[in-house]
């Protein structure tokens, strides 16, 4: 009786699978383009230099600058938030068998 079920049931089963799989595939891009670093760092970089040339005065930099740790924290939250949905997916205890560092910024 399943075989016939799962026979009668492929027509339907085969666009849905295939619409998760597109979502899945939607969702890892973007992740890997919110948790994308490079281009913060990059941006730090530039207004160093633009501050040592003398591209920008001291405000204006300190200004950017916040700008850019905050987009660094938000990332570095998200990779948090994703490694904690991760171990809860396969059952591991927050605090079991990890070593929590604490890098300064951020909230603990």
């Amino acid at each position: 009786m399943f075989l016939l079920d799962d026979i009668l049931l492929l027509p339907l089963r085969i666009p849905v699978a295939g619409f998760n799989w597109v979502m899945k595939q939607i969702q890892t891009m973007a992740n890997e383009e919110l948790l994308n670093d490079q281009p913060w760092k990059e941006r730090l970089i530039e207004l160093q230099m633009m501050l040592e040339l003398g591209d920008i005065n001291e405000a204006d930099y300190a200004q950017e600058e916040a700008k850019v740790f905050a987009a660094l924290r938000d990332i570095r939250a998200r990779r948090e938030e994703i490694a904690r949905e991760y171990a809860a997916q396969r059952g591991e205890d927050e605090d079991e068998g990890t070593i929590g560092v604490y890098t300064g910024y951020g909230e603990r």
